[in-house]
């Protein structure tokens, strides 16, 4: 199963089920059974509902608080800001386009250098956190390599099933 495929069904409003035929809602049901962490992200990203935000930042936070020795409030606060980068991928200046037209003149965007992504550095997560220091720059990188490597197995896995 290709992952190009994967990312079709996991976008689909298709969920049409058919003996013998492999649909949308087959790959989906294979995907079901991959690791919790991985499955919330990917409903989170897809619903944005609170309750899915709630429960990855609590399995974020108990892993960095064990890792990090951080307090459990800034463990949360660390993860919450690792959540809020992962929904809000794109460049706010240009929404992801790269690029903006004024005019006729086509000028690459400045805020992100044309990448289309949010930058975030250290600073700026430090202070949306509340407090500073290297401990929460490592607890955000680990939050964020978290989030990567179960979204990574959860589809790996459900790619397999579906073999």
């Amino acid at each position: 199963m290709s992952k190009e495929s994967l990312a079709r069904a996991a976008n689909s409003s298709d969920m049409t089920v058919e003996p013998g035929v492999v649909h949308d809602a087959d790959r989906l049901a294979a995907m079901a059974g991959g690791n919790v962490l991985g499955g919330l992200l990917l409903r989170f990203r897809e619903s944005e509902q609170p309750q899915w935000a709630r429960r990855i930042v609590l399995i974020l936070a108990h892993r960095i608080v064990r890792k990090h020795r951080l307090g459990r409030e800034l463990a949360e606060r660390t993860a919450t800001m690792a959540l809020t980068e992962f929904r809000q991928p794109h460049c706010t200046e240009c929404g992801g386009a790269k690029e903006m037209i004024l005019g006729n003149l086509k000028v690459t965007c400045g805020a992100c250098e044309g990448t289309g992504k949010q930058r975030y550095t250290n600073t700026t997560r430090r202070a949306r956190i509340g407090t500073y220091g290297t401990r929460i720059d490592a607890a955000m990188a680990d939050c964020h390599r978290e989030m990567a490597d179960a979204l990574g197995a959860f589809l790996l896995h459900a790619s397999w099933r579906l073999e």
